[in-house]
């Protein structure tokens, strides 16, 4: 194997990989809001079925506040949500490309490898060849 094909390797599957470990920070990023959503939505259904007995939050616009509060994180939420969708899909892309060059490395350190296999073969069929004329038979 080339020294130069075996350092292009070395380099693309770094590549590679630091395209993986990109893509799967984001996806633990999107997982945590994913989660964050939906402890918000776990917390109105609970606080809403609180205030609904609650006639003193009602009066003093308490349940105005908490839907308030409640809309102002989910928006937030949201739009922190939508932002890692963004850099998911660029990174996504990035992970394809770094993806197919690792498998074109891949398929060409095989034929490198096949090729040089071939070429010892026929060596060593020559050298047999050789040796059995020069014997005389």
């Amino acid at each position: 194997m080339s020294d130069d094909l075996k350092e292009l390797n070395v380099i693309t599957q770094a590549r590679y990989q630091k395209a993986q470990a990109a893509m799967q920070s984001i996806q633990a990023e999107e997982n945590k809001l994913r989660g964050l959503l939906n402890d918000l939505t776990e917390q109105e259904k609970n606080g809403r079925d609180a205030l609904t007995g609650d006639t003193t939050m009602r009066i003093t616009g308490g349940d105005l506040a908490w839907n308030s509060w409640i809309g102002r994180n989910r928006k937030i939420l949201n739009h922190q949500l939508a932002n890692v969708m963004v850099r998911k899909e660029m990174a996504y892309k990035d992970l394809q490309k770094h993806f197919g060059k690792a498998d074109v490395m891949e398929k060409l350190l095989e034929y490198e490898v096949q090729t040089r296999r071939q070429k010892r073969a026929v060596a060593l069929v020559d050298s047999i060849m050789e040796g059995k004329l020069s014997c005389g038979m």
